[in-house]
């Protein structure tokens, strides 16, 4: 779908012949910018839904009990999981 729209932005409102240089080069432009706008709208979207659902004091209850390095790990893998998280007061 999103090379569908690509190609016909590039190709007959551009006007721009398929394969030519530069209508290959804006076809990919095009496509890759839609691509990754929907991929960021989602990720953004699925990190959004995380962060409302799992609060920080939550995620400090859970880590200070745990030993040292078993709580190290579980904070590693919870700051890939939920990026940017602001924990207040630590």
């Amino acid at each position: 779908m999103l090379k569908a729209i690509a190609d016909y932005l590039v190709f007959n409102l551009f006007g721009l012949v398929p394969s030519s240089r530069a209508g290959e080069a804006l076809d990919f432009f095009i496509y890759d910018t839609l691509k990754i706008f929907l991929l960021l709208s989602t990720i953004i979207y699925v990190v959004a839904i995380i962060r409302t659902s799992f609060p920080p004091e939550k995620t400090k209850r859970m880590l200070s009990h745990k030993r040292e390095y078993v709580g190290n790990v579980l904070a590693a893998l919870l700051g890939i999981v939920i990026p940017l998280m602001n924990f207040e007061g630590a």
